[in-house]
């Protein structure tokens, strides 16, 4: 992996370089999860794809009323057949 030296500007801007996103795998859209350590700071994808599809999983379980320990039961009954 590489490394960057980015400017924070006046408004606390930061422009991230391209090879950077390109190699975080990371596009227009997608977030960045800034995950603070007692020794600096990691940069964690986050892909607004993965997260779109999430909350259209979250929003089709609380259309069809199906509870969590509903859904919990259902997975835990078919990893064991």
């Amino acid at each position: 992996m590489a490394s960057y030296i980015v400017d924070i500007r006046q408004r606390r801007q930061v422009t991230l370089p391209y090879a950077a996103l390109r190699e975080l795998g990371v596009d227009v859209g997608d977030s960045l999860e800034i995950e603070l350590t007692k020794s600096g700071a990691i940069l964690k994808p986050k892909k607004q794809v993965a997260l779109n599809a999430l909350a259209e999983i979250q929003r089709v379980f609380s259309k069809a009323d199906i509870s969590e320990g509903q859904m919990l039961k259902f997975i835990a009954k078919n990893r064991q057949s």
